[in-house]
């Protein structure tokens, strides 16, 4: 399927690399446009994918339009290709933050297709997470959907859900999250300098046990509860240090800083989303 993608910044950039890399898309069906002219021309070398001269010339003739500009010029870019967006049989992939499907339809029509996604930055490794919402698909749309599936799972994994509102309600499990883990290795890590390593070894050594452990569950099907209780011998360290982040609040932390990010979400405008 003919596929514009409006924006080749990091994400959408790194969308594009892994569509074409992984077979999901061919790279002569995708049209790039940004703003920036050398961006799409950066792709057009590396892939062989086609530019445009303008937004409006984009959106004629892709069948699937792919939204990865800022949230904060959605607008003046639905205001720019709207005879052609509008358009019967064309479909809006978005990945603009908080930008919700009222806004599409408030700008277009009530009757569009629309595909309201949330993917997170570790997609730029090919270790992305995507909540994906579909809206007035029906069964003939089908193999459009199953399209978008694979453009999206070709940098990771992705989740769909059936209510706009879960999208928003991810931001704090997926879209925030690695800023939680960062924190996280920030700590190992210092604790690591305290015990005399190297700053860039504590990194490695953090970095690499938080990778290591992730990549184990996912790959054995291992509950983190069994993975833990694996690790915790009887009267051992890891059962000391466990008790001891029970203690601090680790996991009630946590559970609280999330709901602060959902809060936040809400506050934005996702808590009208349905």
């Amino acid at each position: 399927m003919k596929t514009a993608f409006f924006g080749a910044g990091n994400m959408g950039g790194a969308i594009i690399g892994a569509a074409i890399e992984s077979g999901a898309a061919k790279a002569t069906d995708i049209l790039v446009y940004d703003r920036n002219t050398e961006a799409a021309e950066r792709f057009a070398k590396a892939y062989g994918t086609k530019t445009a001269d303008n937004a409006l010339q984009a959106a004629e003739e892709a069948d699937i339009l792919f939204v990865a500009v800022k949230p904060a010029v959605v607008s003046a870019l639905m205001n720019e290709i709207a005879s052609a967006a509008g358009a019967p049989g064309k479909i809006i992939v978005s990945i603009a933050a908080g930008v919700k499907v009222s806004t599409y339809t408030g700008l277009l029509n009530s009757e569009i297709k629309l595909v309201r996604t949330i993917p997170n930055m570790p997609a730029m490794v090919r270790a992305g997470i995507t909540g994906i919402y579909f809206h007035h698909f029906t069964e003939d749309d089908a193999p459009a959907r199953d399209y978008i599936l694979a453009l999206f799972n070709s940098f990771g994994k992705s989740i769909v859900v059936d209510k706009e509102l879960m999208i928003d309600e991810m931001v704090a499990v997926t879209s925030s999250s690695p800023a939680y883990v960062c924190l996280m290795i920030e700590a190992m890590a210092d604790a690591a300098v305290m015990a005399g390593f190297t700053r860039k070894d504590a990194y490695t050594m953090a970095e690499q046990a938080v990778m290591g452990t992730t990549k184990l569950m996912l790959e054995r099907d291992i509950h983190p509860a069994v993975l833990k209780d694996m690790i915790c011998s009887p009267a051992g360290t890891t059962i000391e240090a466990v008790a001891s982040l029970e203690e601090s609040g680790f996991r009630s932390s946590l559970i609280q800083a999330m709901e602060a990010c959902r809060n936040k979400t809400h506050s934005l405008g996702g808590k009208d989303s349905k």
